[in-house]
């Protein structure tokens, strides 16, 4: 397939490439977050050390802006306190379910793409085993493309798991991804978990310990995102992402084919 349109040259990376961006942001903010906390939590008893010395000197602006500083300390360093606990699991289970929506709107706006623009691309999809009757002739519509994503992954997901099936549906237009099994795993981990912290408050059900071993022992129980854990999940999420960029690079549907 060749772009002619200068504006659409390599539209096939823009996906997974804001996706690659978006995590990276959320790293920083989740980082600057936890050692805010840090900080803030210990913060009264400089406040007040400074407001001595700023006094001393006749600095009474400065003194007065102190003053409202350390009005606001205590409910802040609550909020610090309970931000904190449990190795900063509500930082990092806020963060985790953004990068997750990161990788999953890569994938399937990508899908979307090649949908819209590549009038073989339901070829592709009908010699998947998807229905595509009620869709052609191709290239789709926005809309349509967003209706067939939804339909590949009913069709293509039975029995797979999330990180499997988003290689699979890649790889039915060319965009093949080299994944590690273990990647994938905590793949499946991470999204299980992610569902749990939006749909049972963070419990983990029977569904999400059955999909992963490392979840079964903690069936019934509440998960707390520890920075390990969350270094574990962000870090397969940054993995997959940078194995598609690549994938992407390498498909029949960038300019420099």
């Amino acid at each position: 397939m060749k772009v002619n349109d200068r504006e659409s040259l390599n539209w096939i990376i823009g996906p997974v490439g804001r996706a690659i961006g978006f995590v990276a942001e959320e790293a920083i903010v989740a980082g600057t977050l936890n050692r805010s906390i840090i900080v803030l939590e210990g913060s009264e008893p400089l406040l007040r050390a400074a407001r001595e010395t700023l006094e001393t000197h006749g600095a009474d602006e400065a003194v007065r802006g102190i003053d409202r500083l350390l009005t606001e300390t205590p409910s802040l360093s609550k909020n610090a306190e309970k931000l904190k606990e449990n190795d900063f699991g509500i930082v990092n289970s806020h963060s985790i379910i953004g990068v997750w929506g990161a990788l999953e709107v890569a994938v399937e706006n990508t899908v979307s793409l090649v949908l819209e623009k590549d009038k073989n691309a339901l070829g592709l999809v009908a010699q998947a085993g998807v229905k595509t009757n009620a869709f052609e002739p191709g290239p789709l519509s926005e809309e349509d493309a967003g209706r067939l994503y939804h339909r590949i992954e009913k069709t293509l997901r039975k029995d797979l798991k999330v990180g499997e099936f988003y290689v699979k549906v890649l790889g039915v237009f060319g965009i093949d991804i080299a994944c590690r099994r273990n990647v994938l795993s905590t793949l499946q981990e991470a999204n299980s978990v992610r569902n749990c912290l939006l749909h049972r408050g963070g419990i983990i059900d029977e569904r999400a310990a059955e999909s992963s071993g490392a979840l079964r022992s903690l069936k019934g129980q509440k998960i707390h995102i520890t920075q390990s854990r969350y270094s574990d999940y962000y870090n397969a999420v940054s993995n997959f992402l940078r194995e598609m960029l690549k994938a992407a690079i390498a498909s029949s549907y960038t300019n420099n084919r």
